[in-house]
This record gives structure tokens, sequence and C-alpha cells, in this order.
């Protein structure tokens, strides 16, 4: 699990800290500063996992405006593997010679160290028993971290990497899903506009696949089956069978002929599925307003179904949202975190709890109101 996040010099974010549960609900005004977290976990994703330079992923634009400071410092706490992972990355920007490089990216276990980078472009490895390992020059615009292949004596330093693959974070917008697919993707882009091309990948697990088509079947009035149509020698057409609930008759769709909002629910229960079927894997979800394009009775099933899977220990999941129907629900734990910050400010957050002369009155009330920091 992701158990604390912390965050220096990245837009609003200013000495910013986190610690995060099972299941966390970020709430507060547009523009307080809750999806730049979820840009920088996706950054490290695509830097650590992804292996891309850091001058594409951490562009210098992205750094706290008011600030003269040339550094970011970011640091992921994880647990398991029966302990604490702590990974702790420092990037300097040079406005003269427009480039980022890395100023330390180190990874430890229990306090222990399993890698360091420094400044000077040397990385020291450290084994599983924490014996010093090999020393070798890197580019400083890469990770380290992610360059290291996994060997019989560094398994908690995959272990990391694995955590890191497994952070998902979306913000999904059906009307700019792709029809066409060309390969198998395994992992879904930030706005899930790949999603034909993510569920030719996903769907080689037929068990995977069997699940969520009956899981559609009860959401979706007429859902039969999907269908992979060939247009050429690799594209292939994403189509969606509706059967007529009256005589029965079967009619394909292309997949773009679905309402938003039908394409929203497959996208939710393609992630549940997934999140519920990878017991060893333990996804972190980090999903934008997943309410967007749906119902009232639409998103109350699927909210519940990800809650449970979240308290099983399946996975975690972290929510922004601004729906009161998601609010109420998830805040009857104490699961929510809200964020504000003045113009030109730091972002600061604090966890959420119901004043005493307010008990009874639901929390989206309570926002709506504004009597959260009465």
């Amino acid at each position: 699990m992701l158990k604390r996040i912390f965050i220096d010099n990245y837009k609003s974010l200013i000495n910013f800290e986190i610690k995060l549960n099972n299941l966390n609900l970020f709430l507060g005004r547009n523009g307080s500063g809750k999806s730049a977290i979820f840009e920088v976990l996706d950054q490290i994703r695509r830097f650590v996992y992804l292996g891309e330079d850091a001058g594409s992923v951490f562009p210098i634009e992205h750094k706290t405006r008011w600030s003269s400071l040339s550094y970011q410092k970011f640091e992921l706490e994880f647990q398991g593997h029966e302990g604490i992972f702590k990974y702790e990355l420092s990037l300097k920007h040079s406005e003269a010679e427009q480039n980022v490089k890395v100023r330390y990216e180190r990874l430890f276990y229990e306090g222990n160290p399993l890698l360091k980078l420094e400044e000077k472009g040397e990385v020291h490895l450290f084994r599983d028993d924490f014996s010093h390992g090999p020393v070798y020059p890197v580019n400083l615009s890469l990770s380290a971290v992610g360059a290291i292949p996994p060997r019989n004596d560094n398994t908690l330093l995959t272990w990391f990497k694995n955590r890191i693959k497994h952070l998902i974070v979306l913000q999904i917008i059906p009307p700019m899903m792709s029809l066409e697919s060309s390969k198998e993707a395994e992992n879904p882009f930030k706005y899930l506009t790949n999603f034909t091309s993510w569920y030719r990948y996903l769907s080689q697990d037929q068990g995977l696949a069997f699940q969520l088509i009956s899981e559609l079947k009860n959401v979706i009035p007429g859902f039969y089956a999907f269908k992979f149509e060939s247009v050429g020698e690799k594209h292939r057409l994403l189509k969606v069978a509706i059967q007529n609930e009256e005589d029965k008759q079967i009619v394909e769709y292309t997949f773009d002929e679905l309402s938003d909002g039908q394409r929203m629910l497959i996208s939710l229960y393609t992630i549940l599925v997934l999140m519920r079927l990878s017991h060893n894997s333990r996804y972190i979800l980090c999903l934008d307003e997943p309410e967007n394009f749906l119902a009232l009775e639409e998103i109350q099933p699927w909210l519940t179904e990800l809650y449970d899977i979240c308290e099983n220990g399946h996975t975690q999941a972290i929510l922004i949202s601004h729906h009161p129907e998601l609010i109420d629900y998830l805040l009857a734990d104490p699961v929510g975190f809200w964020f504000e910050r003045e113009s030109n400010r730091a972002t600061r957050i604090k966890s959420i709890t119901i004043p005493e002369n307010k008990k009874g009155i639901p929390f989206s009330e309570i926002i709506a109101r504004g009597w959260l920091n009465e």
C-alpha cells in the first residue's frame, strides 16, 4: 500500500505531505492541488517504470511559479513485503541549459539502502542482505531504479518496481477513446484514449474477459458481448453486441456508437474486474471524477464494489470527486482529505471530520454550505 507522499516545489505543492488509507477521497475546490498529486504519481511511474527521461516527464514549467528554488523533491513510502519501502527523488532544473538532471535517487527498505544515485552520476547498488553491490556510472536524465534488471539478489528492488508498475492514474474521457487498435496495450493512457488496445491486451485473459462480460450484463441493459473485427492485417475494430430483451435479436454496434455513459461504465467495470482478479499485483488506482457521464444509480453499485475490494486489501484507491453521492457514501469512514489554497499560495490539506454542531447533516451539504471550516 502507498502509505505516504511528499512533494516539494511542484505547482502549488510545497513541502506537501499526505498519509493515505486503503480508500481515499480528495475533496476541494478546483485549483486546490488535488490533480497535481495524481500528475506526480503518473510522472514517477513514467520515469521509473517506462524509462522516460526526466526532461520530458518533469518539465520546468511544473516548478512552483513563486519559488526561486531550482530543484524539486519527491518521496513515496510503500508498505509491503513485510516492511516499508522509501523512494526519494530530487531533480535539478537548469533554465540556462534548458535541461533537467537527477540530483539524487534513493531507495530504502526498512531504512537500509537498496540503491543510491548521487549528483556525481554514480549509482551504488545493494543486495537483498544490504551488502554493497556494484558501482557504475549512469545517465542523470534517467531513473537508475528503472534501469536495474531483476536478479536473485535484488528481489526487494524488483518488488518496488512492480508497485510502481501497478500505479494506474486515470481521468476517463469517453469521447476521446479510439475506435480502432493497431496492437495490444499493456498500460492504459491517462484519459483512457487507448481503451480498445488496452482491452485487447486484457481480453487475452479469458477468465477476466468472462467475468467482465458477466458484470456488464448486470449494469448495461441488453449487453451481450464484445467482438474484435479485423480491419487490416493488424488493426482491430471493437464492437459491442446488444441483445433485444423481447425477441433476443442481437445487434452489433461499433464502440463509438455507444453513449458516453455506456463507455464510462464499461471502463469502470473493466478496472474493477482487473483489480478484483489481480490479488498478487495489488494495484493502486488514482481516479479523477469517476462519476462523470453517469447517473446516481449507475455509480453507486460500482462504488460499493470498489469499497469492498479496498476493504479486503485487494487494491488501494484514491478518488477525486465533487459528487454528493460519492462524498456521502465514502465519508461514512474517515477516508476524506480537504484541499484548499489561496491565490499564489501553497496547497494545504486536512482530514475531514464532521463538526460537533453539524452531526447528522450529510457531508455533501456541510461542504456545499461552507461549514467544514467552522
